[in-house]
């Protein structure tokens, strides 16, 4: 027993000495002082393994450097090369008051053997490594847009870092620069969706987007036709009309919008009243920009044709109606599919989205609709909602199966009937305490990168592209 306690401890002792001798750089990248503008990884050599983070700067005409992180896959999904996927940064949650915020990476695809690259807002420095984007934040306006084209035209290996290396050369997984996607997830599909309408010509190359459950409209942000309450019930707005439904609009009664401040609700907030039944009132959830509550234009300009207050009673922590007028524009996407379609004809979408939503309640979905629309009828795009069945069992687990809540719906279909039919379109299943809705959107990202690979684009799918 004292020999193998010798033995054991002789083994730690060397193992410490060994670990201190190693030269750790190349998997943690030193940084340079975070008051300097150009805070990067240093990147002398190519990485010599592939589970790794490296961090650079691209340059954008309108921002100045824009900082880039890389995360690479352990075992890349195609032997010794992978596909590349953009992941595109959410925008107005609370934490982007804050001038320090994370990479965002709720949803990595290196779990599914691709190259994530992730990016940082103009104006914002990563918390946890300090290294900053130039520029000013502007909430998803032009300037958040032209740092994304960027990104996406680094992943393409259109420009190089601001050392003038290429993605390829920073890297020792091979990148597939012709198997480039872009995923978003909620409101981030937003600015998404955005840069192809108006970048698209300078994104040639792109090949797929997938996007989560993404709103559409300036009134899907602070949830004024339903929101979730205690354990997820579904709370409505019974002034929502589905059946005057169309792809760039949806239909709100706000005759009866009204404004309650009380000792439950001591900062105000919009409220349908509904004679004889509950109010609806709105959420707390939804944009806080800049020392302000943000609501849809409509609502907005409601609450003045009312008479609920006047310019000069205003509440000095909520958007105003020309405020909201010059705010929502650059932030919804419903008048600009057919633009994605004129500049990029080839670019197929898949839209994931679960029975009950992250965050929209209504049964019709039509955020998911109007993306559908946009995408499917607008600009002719090849648009699936929810993944093939057989990337359901091959990624998540292999009993998937309809019965189990997992939908199989062929790519350019969808429901005949929205408000009967849509939530059935979604999934709703958990198999071997898998969070479903974490692993369907990887799921739907394998798939597209293996389309891409073994360039297939039936409607649906047999059996896995790529074993």
């Amino acid at each position: 027993m004292k020999h193998r306690n010798r033995l054991l401890i002789g083994l730690f002792i060397s193992l410490v000495f060994l670990l201190a001798s190693c030269d750790l750089s190349s998997v943690t990248p030193s940084v340079e002082s975070p008051s300097q503008n150009s805070i990067r990884a240093k990147q002398t050599n190519k990485l010599s393994q592939s589970n790794q983070i490296i961090y650079t700067h691209i340059h954008s005409p309108e921002n100045g450097n824009i900082a880039v992180r890389v995360d690479l896959p352990i075992q890349p999904r195609y032997g010794k090369s992978a596909p590349i996927v953009v992941v595109v940064s959410t925008w107005f949650v609370e934490k982007y008051n804050q001038k320090k915020v994370p990479f965002h990476l709720e949803y990595n695809p290196v779990e599914v053997g691709a190259i994530s690259i992730s990016h940082m807002w103009p104006g914002k420095t990563d918390q946890e490594t300090k290294i900053s984007s130039d520029g000013e934040y502007d909430w998803g306006g032009p300037d958040s847009l032209a740092a994304l084209r960027d990104t996406i035209r680094f992943a393409l290996g259109v420009i190089p870092d601001i050392e003038g290396k290429y993605l390829h050369e920073l890297i020792s997984v091979e990148p597939l620069y012709n198997n480039v996607g872009m995923f978003a997830s909620s409101h981030a599909g937003v600015v998404a969706t955005n840069v192809l309408a108006y970048y698209g010509e300078d994104l040639q190359g792109l090949k797929y987007f997938v996007g989560r459950e993404n709103p559409t409209m300036a009134e899907m942000y602070p949830l004024e036709i339903g929101h979730f309450g205690e354990r997820r019930r579904p709370i409505y707005n019974p002034y929502y009309d589905h059946q005057a439904y169309s792809p760039t609009s949806i239909a709100v009664d706000y005759a009866h919008l009204n404004w309650i401040q009380n000792e439950t609700y001591p900062e105000g907030r919009p409220v349908f009243e509904v004679p004889g039944e509950e109010d609806y009132v709105l959420d707390e959830k939804g944009p806080q920009i800049m020392g302000k509550r943000w609501f849809s234009n409509a609502l907005t300009q409601a609450l003045l044709d009312n008479g609920i207050f006047n310019l000069d009673t205003w509440p000095t922590d909520v958007a105003t109606p020309q405020q909201t007028a010059d705010f929502w524009p650059y932030r919804i996407t419903v008048y600009n599919y057919a633009a994605i379609g004129e500049k990029l004809p080839e670019l197929r979408v898949l839209i994931p989205f679960a029975s009950l939503d992250h965050v929209q309640t209504a049964p019709d979905k039509p955020h998911i609709r109007q993306a559908y629309d946009g995408f499917q009828k607008e600009a002719g795009l090849w648009t699936r909602l929810n993944c093939d069945l057989v990337y359901v069992q091959s990624e998540i687990h292999p009993s998937a199966s309809l019965s189990l809540g997992f939908p199989d719906n062929g790519a350019n279909t969808e429901p005949e009937d929205w408000y009967a039919e849509a939530e059935y379109w979604g999934f709703e299943g958990r198999l071997a305490g898998e969070m479903t809705a974490k692993s369907i959107p990887l799921a739907g990202i394998a798939e597209m990168a293996d389309r891409v690979w073994a360039d297939n684009w039936e409607l649906n799918l047999d059996t896995m592209l790529y074993p």
